[in-house]
């Protein structure tokens, strides 16, 4: 059986990627992707974020992955979808339950999935969801879901200069003052993700990464290694959180690159 492992030389850490759901939006959903372009897909390490798979990723594999996305898992049914709340493509939404899964790190999803079925992460729908798949299946839908690339949703609502210019900050540079980290120390430049046990935030929406920092910062959520995140977002107010994630809601594409290359703009300046 193909197997998702971390590599040793990567911490755990970050914010999560599959939702709390109270409520099925409707969702756009569009031609399932080509197997054959998923295929070559798997072989760009970007779009996995390193994940490693003791076995090769097959047709088979990513075909599993998607009948298990639109619901055809053994224990499958609508309720059991993983369309009906994150789309087609998973590209989520903005409502904070749903957020984007596609081109998230394949082991990390796969990790996410195996904390939800074992309460080390609790969410009750998401918890019964994945209780109900084999091993096989949180290994193939994390695949596929890995391997999809989905276009980008416009962030929500209209966020002030000022406010975007501080989360930046925090995300370039963090806080030394009140003893906040830069959050690229661990989530790459601009929110880029870290293979393959990091998460990329780039893109994410903005009301999804809010929810998870409050859960962090209420010790809800403690699924990550030496809780770093809950010592992270106990530092922070509503307004950092708020900021910070609506700046990676709206860093992306030609701007992550830019970051990459050090030109993110206002970060060399501290408290």
């Amino acid at each position: 059986m193909p197997r998702l492992v971390p590599s040793p030389l990567i911490a755990a850490v970050g914010i999560g990627a599959v939702a709390f759901a109270t409520t099925l939006p409707a969702q756009d959903r569009q031609d399932d992707p080509d197997i054959e372009e998923l295929q070559e897909r798997v072989t760009d390490e970007r779009v996995l974020f390193g994940v490693q798979v003791d076995g090769e990723v097959t047709d088979d594999l990513l075909k599993k992955g998607r009948l298990v996305a639109m619901g055809g898992a053994e224990a499958g049914g609508a309720d059991m979808a993983c369309i009906s709340c994150h789309g087609a493509q998973g590209q989520g939404d903005g409502s904070g339950a749903f957020p984007r899964i596609a081109g998230q790190a394949g082991w990390y999803l796969y990790k996410q999935l195996m904390d939800y079925a074992s309460e080390a992460r609790p969410n009750e729908v998401m918890t019964d969801v994945a209780r109900n798949l084999t091993e096989h299946e949180m290994e193939a839908v994390s695949v596929y879901y890995a391997a999809i690339d989905a276009p980008l949703i416009a962030p929500l609502g209209d966020v002030d200069a000022e406010t975007l210019q501080w989360g930046g900050k925090l995300a370039a540079v963090g806080s030394s003052e009140r003893g906040i980290p830069a959050c690229a120390n661990c989530h790459g430049p601009a929110g880029a993700g870290v293979p393959p046990t990091v998460p990329y935030l780039a893109g994410q929406h903005s009301s999804y990464t809010e929810y998870q920092l409050q859960l962090w910062a209420d010790g809800a959520r403690d699924n990550d290694a030496m809780n770093v995140m809950s010592a992270v977002a106990e530092k922070m107010t509503e307004d950092d959180m708020k900021a910070v994630s609506a700046y990676f809601a709206r860093v992306r594409g030609e701007d992550a690159e830019a970051a990459e290359d050090g030109e993110v703009a206002d970060s060399n300046e501290d408290d």
